[in-house]
């Protein structure tokens, strides 16, 4: 079957990437994270906007229910 991105994943493509991880860079946003990134969590975040989830715990069951996907948009599961 061949692979089809998801809308989501054309969203992410428009982020410019070099700059975000540039600014975590700059900003020491990673420093002492233990186990979400600030990429991962931008991602959490704008699904969760773009879903019009209500919740986190809405954010978390639907990002739970793509978590082999998670790879292909630069994310893993939490």
């Amino acid at each position: 079957m061949r692979h089809h991105n998801s809308v989501f994943h054309d969203v992410l493509k428009h982020v410019p990437w070099g700059v975000f991880e540039r600014l975590v860079d700059k900003h020491h946003a990673d420093k002492h994270v233990r186990r979400l990134s600030t990429k991962s969590q931008f991602v959490a975040l704008l699904y969760g906007q773009l879903s019009g989830a209500q919740s986190l715990r809405e954010i978390v069951g639907g990002l739970e229910s793509h978590a082999a996907r998670l790879y292909h948009v630069g994310a893993s599961p939490a």
